[in-house]
């Protein structure tokens, strides 16, 4: 039994206890009961996407199924973004991967290989990634543009990644934001561009160019929302000290429903919710298992 399907059966049923529970260490009371807080608001209010994201995090079987992803599937295998128009982007199909990362590839009603293929296909020769010419592409993923070329070449090597794919493009995308990254250990490009490299170039080793990007990271950390922590935490290597970090964040934000908001005073998010929990269910286990937005054994990525 995974821990976070413990958790889930204890949230279900309050009076009931598995033997051992009483020797999980103290350190880790609060995640637990953050973590039953977040299951039962994602119960209640999650739609069926939410609530299969989380099933298959507990182990437990997936209702409802097949899952729909919120936005069809194109033709070509890619998603659009909310401001393509329909068609596909780079963009928007990470998106989608992330959210359907870890459920099981019987309960999906996705081409989740086609979206794979999508991306890795889309790569330069360069390693680096850009979204196609259009009118509406906004400013700050315009082709051409040296912090939307950082930031897309880390998104679409972070979801290659993550679902164990085209090891070769990871390693070209690798050696071409290693070699974006200034003396002083920033990209041109917005902070998520630099938590995303970060959890790029581990593939690889990098380790010394992945601290000067986390330190960079670092200097806006206690300025970050619940989103923020919510997407770098699901970078980080599970039971990691940014790890730990984030998912004690997490957990001093938590909403009094189990629920987690983007910002104060913002209404909440059950698809927020299942990721944060995601954080803390790794912090929570101490580094067993893979990075919490990976996919989960038998998922959609079998065999890509």
């Amino acid at each position: 039994m995974t821990a976070l399907l413990q958790v889930v059966s204890e949230a279900a049923h309050p009076g009931r206890r598995h033997a051992g529970t009483a020797t999980v260490r103290p350190v880790n009371e609060g995640l637990t009961a953050s973590l039953a807080a977040a299951w039962q608001y994602v119960q209640t209010h999650g739609d069926v996407l939410d609530r299969a994201r989380f099933a298959a995090l507990a182990g437990q079987p997936v209702e409802g199924a097949p899952v729909l992803p919120r936005v069809s599937q194109n033709p070509d295998g890619g998603w659009p973004a909310y401001w393509s128009d329909g068609f596909s982007t780079l963009d928007g199909t990470c998106f989608q991967l992330f959210l359907l990362s870890g459920i099981p590839a019987p309960a999906l009603a996705a081409d989740v290989a086609a979206a794979l293929e999508f991306v890795a296909r889309a790569q330069g020769a360069d390693g680096t990634w850009a979204e196609g010419p259009s009118t509406q592409t906004p400013d700050w993923l315009l082709p051409g543009s040296p912090g939307a070329r950082a930031y897309l070449t880390a998104n679409c090597a972070t979801i290659l990644a993550d679902y164990a794919v085209a090891p070769e493009a990871v390693a070209r995308a690798a050696d071409a934001l290693e070699w974006s990254v200034d003396p002083h250990g920033r990209l041109p490009a917005p902070t998520v561009a630099h938590w995303l490299a970060a959890r790029v170039l581990r593939t690889q080793g990098r380790t010394m160019v992945v601290r000067r990007l986390l330190d960079v990271v670092g200097r806006g950390f206690e300025g970050f929302g619940a989103d923020e922590l919510a997407w770098f935490g699901a970078c980080t290597r599970p039971g990691d000290r940014w790890n730990r970090r984030i998912a004690s964040r997490l957990a001093g934000i938590q909403n009094p429903d189990g629920s987690w908001s983007d910002r104060p005073g913002h209404a909440p998010s059950a698809t927020l919710t299942v990721t944060a929990a995601r954080v803390l269910l790794a912090a929570r286990e101490g580094g067993r298992g893979g990075y919490p937005a990976g996919p989960a054994k038998g998922s959609a990525s079998a065999g890509g």
